[in-house]
């Protein structure tokens, strides 16, 4: 019987090479996309995974509410100590925070990124050493341990083992391991690790071991927890936990902030939107949704396009089942002879696809950042379960056509009544409906995207982003005297082709701390959650950002800026704001606002100016994200913003270049144009969605055409007789046309209505992601409006021209 199935279905598909093409490509192009999204799912969720014990590995992770809920990565150091006392059913535990600095072997030096670490986290994470002893490697103060690719940037072909490295040309480690690099599906981002007591010899014992419940500067802490119901007992008492250990002169802060705790499973880490202590940062998980859903919609568009083209035939094999069904087959047989028949064109279409998956592969994981090969999916299990996907895709590509041919009566088979009766064509409607719908959808959702990142990079950010040099000093204020801060400022800013030199506590496009503020008597629900950053007076004139009220801050009023050391509670500082943090604030105006006081914990601050609305993440940043409040500070930063003369751009570069070898001969110079930086953030945040929709709206579109394609042919196959007929009494060939147009524009036109207000719903949504966002113009939905129905026509009107101008007489022998 099976062996019947396969020659009937042979037969069929060698009758039809048309249909069966088209069906095979449709079928593969949704294929290819589907296989591509499964890989990368695969891939982000085989994250961390490749470390042993990583089902009980948690990180600990805390929330804080003030004007909005608040999700970080890090944690208030202070709750460490107690939480192991509480929990004894914590395994391990280990604090780590991280930090960049100029390494320097002999004459090579370098910047690199480091963590400091506690040395449990190397057994922790079984990190693989190739020398060293893992155990102890980080023991002993002034140790540190690099993974074999910082082994050979700095030191070659030289063994690394038990030589120096200089950091920040102050302090000297000792290489004590190497271990393997780690694989690129991991969170964890680590070359260089320097245990805590090094730091600790610097700082003092407090570094990383605050007493603090509320206090965050960059330390996050992982736990080894045996058991998910362990861990799960650990969570639910989290609340409790705080209750019990807060210190009493802290509960009050606690209380009103919410402060809150909680475990992530390290699986979850790598999509989690967690991030410091800013909004949440669902960048991944949006690009991956994203991908998936496109993956989907073309898949699904391949499906109806296979149902509705095995629709169509049903007439043509109409008196084959009724033969069948008059010689005794049964529906179910029936009904596995058409499942068969998919699934056997599914296969065809996947051996098509796997060549074009290996191609793509390249390019796919260049776009989404990831980093899985096309030998990844040929492992056993992932085979046998892509097999199970297309062998799904086929069941249910011919489940309906299936359902609906086998219940084809037998009188009404062998009779040739037309194509299953006016429900069928009704069905066939509403499928051509729903893949047009797609492809409308997918279509302005790309032309959105587009739209956004043309917006993204023509948007006014409220400065000049345009001869504004980003330059990192490198300056550690544990070293202050490890060069002439002043002095290279000031030799900087007398060339002529340098119009100002601007320092800030963050570059841009950094925002940079988040905290909430608000007016003195404000209770804590009116607190408003900001953006605030340090500069200088020459700040404003650097970035060119308009002064609309007040003054700028000034070294005539030294209470504008705030002490390196630890400030004063009892004095009031100066700041200047910003439209939005007068809207922000309630203020009435930016006159009103100046001499107003703004407080932020226990410090207060007057408010001397007010400046334009700006952006320095260009508008990718949401408004809550972007910078408002800018603090005075005289103190040495450690990124200083210059403001070329535009006539002088290359002799001023060359300015920059000499002083820095002057002053820092031994570090290599990292300047560079804000628009370089702002273009590489746009292409990393929009780059993948970008080309994923183009390339979705592609596919979908064209398996939407082909569908049409064929339906038009066999529609206008079947009406040939009456065709010419119509011809011999007198029709007219635009008659005739405009006749077999129709019945196929309606359903394309109802699917463009229905379409336009889902993709409306969908950009929106996306577009809403950003501070400062395009709006889709009428005319880009009436537009690919137009072009859908004219698309339609015209892959229509091709057969029915061609049938209509054909000789009545061959027409009327057609049947």
């Amino acid at each position: 019987m099976i062996k019947n199935y396969l020659l009937v279905t042979l037969r069929t598909l060698r009758r039809q090479p048309g249909f069966t093409a088209i069906k095979v490509l449709s079928l593969s192009l949704g294929l290819i996309c589907s296989i591509l999204v499964l890989m990368h799912v695969q891939y982000t969720t085989s994250y961390d995974r490749h470390f042993d014990n990583w089902q009980n590995i948690y990180r600990l992770v805390t929330s804080l509410t003030t004007d909005q809920r608040i999700d970080s990565d890090q944690i208030a150091e202070g709750v460490f100590n107690p939480l192991l006392k509480d929990y004894g059913q914590i395994e391990q535990a280990a604090k780590i925070r991280s930090d960049n600095g100029l390494f320097t072997y002999g004459e090579f030096s370098s910047p690199n990124d480091y963590h400091w670490v506690e040395p449990a986290f190397l057994s922790m994470f079984s990190f693989d050493f190739l020398r060293g002893d893992r155990e102890t490697a980080l023991d002993r103060p002034n140790t540190i341990v690099i993974s074999e690719s910082a082994a050979r940037k700095y030191f070659g072909d030289t063994d690394p083992l038990g030589e120096t490295l200089t950091l920040n040309s102050r302090l000297e480690v000792q290489v004590t391991g190497i271990y393997r690099d780690l694989p690129p599906n991991t969170h964890l981002d680590i070359e260089m690790m320097i245990g805590v007591a090094t730091a600790r010899q610097v700082a003092g014992e407090s570094f990383m071991n605050g007493s603090t419940w509320v206090g965050f500067g960059g330390t996050m802490a992982y736990l080894v927890i045996p058991g998910p119901a362990a861990a799960e007992s650990l969570r639910q008492d989290l609340p409790n936990f705080i209750d019990r250990n807060v210190p009493e002169q802290q509960q009050s802060f606690v209380r009103q902030y919410e402060h809150a705790l909680d475990l992530e499973p390290l699986a979850d880490i790598y999509l989690s939107p967690r991030q410091g202590f800013g909004p949440a940062d669902y960048g991944r998980r949006i690009v991956l949704g994203g991908l998936s859903l496109f993956a989907v919609l073309i898949l699904v568009s391949s499906c109806i396009n296979f149902a509705n083209l095995s629709l169509a035939q049903m007439q043509q094999r109409g008196r084959e089942i009724g033969v069948r069904k008059t010689l005794g087959a049964s529906r179910g047989d029936l009904l596995a002879q058409f499942l068969a028949e998919a699934v056997l064109l599914t296969m065809l279409a996947f051996l098509v696809a796997l060549p074009v998956v290996y191609l793509l592969v390249p390019p796919y994981t260049a776009l989404t950042g990831t980093a899985f090969t096309f030998g990844s999916m040929l492992q056993s299990s992932q085979i046998i379960w892509i097999l199970l996907f297309a062998v799904t895709v086929g069941l249910l590509s011919g489940l309906l056509p299936a359902l609906k041919m086998s219940r084809y009566q037998p009188i009404a088979a062998i009779s040739g009544k037309r194509d299953g009766g006016r429900s069928s064509r009704w069905f066939r409607a509403g499928l051509t409906v729903v893949q047009f719908g797609f492809a409308v959808v997918v279509v302005i959702f790309a032309i959105g995207v587009n739209l956004q990142v043309k917006h993204l990079k023509e948007v006014d950010p409220g400065f000049n982003r345009g001869n504004l040099i980003v330059l990192d000093t490198r300056y550690s204020p544990s070293s202050p005297n490890q060069f002439g801060y002043q002095a290279m400022v000031d030799e900087l800013a007398s060339h002529p082709g340098i119009r100002a030199v601007g320092r800030a506590d963050a570059a841009p496009p950094n925002n940079g701390g988040y905290n909430p503020w608000g007016r003195p008597g404000w209770e804590q629900d009116e607190l408003r959650t900001i953006s605030h950053l340090g500069v200088d007076e020459h700040y404003l004139e650097a970035m060119q950002i308009e002064l609309l009220a007040g003054r700028n801050f000034s070294s005539d009023f030294p209470a504008d800026f705030m002490p390196a050391g630890q400030p004063d509670p009892e004095q009031t500082y100066g700041v200047l704001i910003t439209t939005a943090a007068v809207r922000n604030f309630g203020f009435a105006s930016s006159e009103a606002a100046l001499d107003e006081l703004l407080t932020v914990a226990n410090l207060t601050f007057r408010i001397i100016g007010v400046t334009n609305e700006f952006r320095l993440s260009g508008g990718l940043e949401d408004a809550m994200r972007s910078t408002s409040v800018l603090r005075g500070t005289d103190r040495p930063t450690r990124s200083l913003l210059i403001r070329l003369d535009p006539a002088q751009r290359d002799e001023a570069l060359s300015h920059i270049d000499t002083v820095w070898d002057r002053h820092r001969p031994d570090v290599p110079i990292d300047r560079q144009f804000y628009e370089q930086i702002y273009d590489s953030m746009v292409r990393e945040e929009t780059n993948g969605i970008n080309r994923a929709s183009q390339f979705a709206a592609v596919l979908t579109v064209l398996i939407a055409a082909l569908g049409l394609y064929a339906l038009a042919f066999f529609s206008t196959q079947q009406r040939t007789k009456e065709i010419g007929i119509r011809k011999v009494l007198g029709a007219s060939v635009g008659s005739i046309v405009k006749l077999l147009t129709v019945s196929f524009v309606k359903p394309v036109l109802l699917a463009c209505t229905i379409a336009v207000f889902f993709a409306w719903w969908i950009a929106d949504y996306y577009l809403g992601q950003f501070s400062s966002r395009v709006e889709i113009p009428v005319l880009v939905y009436i537009s690919v409006v137009a072009f859908t129905v004219l698309l339609a026509v015209c892959t229509v009107i091709v057969h029915s021209t061609n049938v209509a101008t054909s000789d009545p007489v061959q027409s009327l022998r057609d049947e």
